[in-house]
This record gives C-alpha cells, sequence and structure tokens, in this order.
C-alpha cells in the first residue's frame, strides 16, 4: 500500500467538491450577486443552502435581498445543483471505498454507500423544493409552509450527512496511514551486529 494512493482517498473529494462548487457558482452568476452590497443583515444573506434550519420567513428575506437579478441567479443555482451531487457523491464513495479496501474490507459496503445516497437525495429534494418555492415568490405567491420543511430538514440532513462522511473519511485515512506506517516499522529487518576482527 502506498501513501499517495490513501492521500489521493481523501484529497479527491475535497477537491471535486471545492472546485465543483465553485464552478456552479460562476457559470449560474450566483457570485457576482453574493459580492454586491446589499442592506440586509448578515442572516439575511446567508444562502439557505448552508444553514441547519430555516422557516418561510427566512425564505422570503433571503431571497428578498437577492432582488431580481438575484433570484434568477438563485435560480440558475439550483438547477445546476441538482447535477453536482453525481460528482461529488460519487468522489466521496471513491473515496470511502478505496480507503476501505486499502484497511482490507472491515464492513459492509452499504455502512458508506447508504450515507452517500442520503445525502444525493437530501440535496435534491432541498433545490427541487426551492425552486418550486422560488417560482412561487416571484409569482408573487405565498410560500407553502410544508415543502420550505421540507427543504429546510433536507438541508438540514445534507449538512450533518455530508460532514459525518468528510470525517469519517479523514478518520479512515489516519487509520490506513498509521497502520502502514506501523506495519513498515515493524517489517524493517534489524542490522545484523558487527562482528569484531
Amino acid at each position: 500500500m502506498r501513501i499517495p494512493i490513501v492521500l489521493a482517498a481523501l484529497l479527491l473529494p475535497v477537491v471535486v467538491f471545492l472546485a465543483g462548487g465553485k464552478i456552479v457558482l460562476r457559470a449560474s452568476g450566483r457570485d457576482q450577486v453574493a459580492r454586491a452590497p446589499l442592506t440586509a443583515t448578515d442572516a439575511d444573506q446567508k444562502p439557505l443552502g448552508q444553514r441547519l434550519g430555516y422557516s418561510s420567513r427566512d425564505a422570503s428575506n433571503y431571497w428578498n435581498t437577492l432582488g431580481a437579478v438575484g433570484r434568477a441567479a438563485e435560480t440558475r443555482f439550483l438547477e445546476l445543483d441538482l447535477i453536482f451531487p453525481f460528482f461529488y457523491g460519487g468522489a466521496l464513495a471513491c473515496g470511502l471505498l478505496l480507503t476501505r479496501a486499502i484497511l482490507g474490507r472491515p464492513f459492509q459496503a452499504a455502512w458508506i454507500l447508504v450515507p452517500v445516497a442520503t445525502v444525493m437525495i437530501a440535496d435534491w429534494t432541498e433545490n427541487l423544493s426551492q425552486l418550486g418555492q422560488l417560482a412561487r415568490y416571484d409569482a408573487g405567491e405565498t410560500l407553502q409552509g410544508s415543502w420550505i420543511r421540507v427543504a429546510s430538514t433536507a438541508t438540514t440532513v445534507k449538512l450533518l450527512t455530508g460532514g459525518i462522511l468528510f470525517l469519517g473519511l479523514a478518520a479512515l485515512v489516519f487509520v490506513a496511514l498509521t497502520t502502514h506506517l506501523s506495519a513498515a516499522s515493524s517489517s524493517t529487518p534489524a542490522r545484523p551486529p558487527v562482528v569484531g576482527r
């Protein structure tokens, strides 16, 4: 087992998540809106997808701070973000499965795949629910509290489960590295004693 392979198992999902997130932000134009000067409070400016729970009022306040141009960018972001889970979910599953294989498969693959699928489904649920309610907001209709609660719950599940998965991956990589290093040090042959002449 080589150390670079173990480190790649950790870096792959991190790089895909960070780079992919930046691409989605730029492609949607949401990054430009985020830099625009707004008069709202910091709480109102925080994207819904980064909050551990939100209400219809929170969603309304956030979308109000964006203005028409910002809401159009938000809609594009939510639509593009429907594709992103395939990439970060695949990279995360790949990193976890690779580390699991390096450790000799100490547990069933389902312990990895089910939580990864949960994060992806939660992300899709969050985006689709927000898209429906954002369309209602733009049309001047009342937001549906039940769908906002669905979106809020999905966001919380996504953030918590995703965070646990990344921490779990880091822990598995640490175990793999320490196991490899201890095995390498114990397998180093002892030097023969020097015999005097």
